[in-house]
């Protein structure tokens, strides 16, 4: 099934009183904005996006340009010689729960495909991009991604970074994703937004593999549906 699928490769408030008494003007380019969303409706969504354990699809490539790729673990490659490490078409799948005001919003719930490539140093941080695709639907069912009649599809792109307290590590991905409804009652509905992702190992795993008492959502996704 999953071979079938790797072919479609396809996230103090300070104030004076005499602050607070000023009148707000917007300026020139958010006139402009609101201007060209006159008789928009716009729609705030929050996306919970959480990874099975069987949701990678394709490893894709890790390469050390300069050096050579050595493993401490499964979870860990190094490149003593460069530092840098390459990730390019890792794909995998996550099941989608999108919220809209304290409901469930159908339009944006089912299963994703992302595709994820970076350029990374030797704390495995760096720019990291990639596509991303979601299909609606009732269930998370990897099948779904096969030639669906109704999806979102789209970029993403950011910054990965490692954080640490102690000797516990953590990677949060901070990013920025577009994209575009094709198909149904979501043709031609633009989406715009932001995700962020925590993992604690070097590559993005899910969490039930190291066996967190919690197990995701790996990323939350804060987005606008522009319609």
């Amino acid at each position: 099934m999953f071979g079938r699928i790797s072919t479609i490769f396809a996230f103090l408030l300070t104030c004076t009183v005499a602050g607070m008494l000023q009148p707000q003007v917007a300026s020139g380019s958010e006139a402009a904005g609101n201007k060209a969303d006159a008789g928009v409706h716009l729609t705030d969504v929050t996306i919970f996006d959480d990874w099975p354990m069987d949701s990678l699809i394709d490893p894709g490539t890790i390469s050390c340009p300069g050096g050579e790729m050595v493993w401490i673990n499964p979870f860990t490659p190094v490149c003593p010689g460069s530092g840098r490490i390459h990730m390019r078409n890792m794909a995998g799948y996550g099941c989608e729960l999108a919220m809209s005001g304290g409901t469930i919003e159908p339009r944006l719930s089912g299963v994703e495909l992302f595709v994820v490539n970076g350029n990374l140093d030797a704390d495995w941080s760096g720019p990291v991009w990639g596509t991303w695709m979601i299909v609606p639907s009732p269930d998370c069912n990897p099948d779904d991604l096969i030639d669906p009649p109704v999806y979102w599809k789209g970029t993403w792109r950011g910054q990965r970074s490692m954080y640490c307290e102690g000797a516990l590590c953590s990677w949060i991905g901070d990013l920025k994703l577009v994209g575009k409804g094709y198909g149904g009652d979501i043709e031609g509905i633009h989406l715009k937004g932001n995700e962020v992702i925590t993992t604690f190992t070097p590559l993005p795993i899910p969490w039930e593999f190291l066996g967190l008492p919690v197990t995701g959502p790996e990323g939350i996704i804060t987005a606008t549906i522009k319609e």
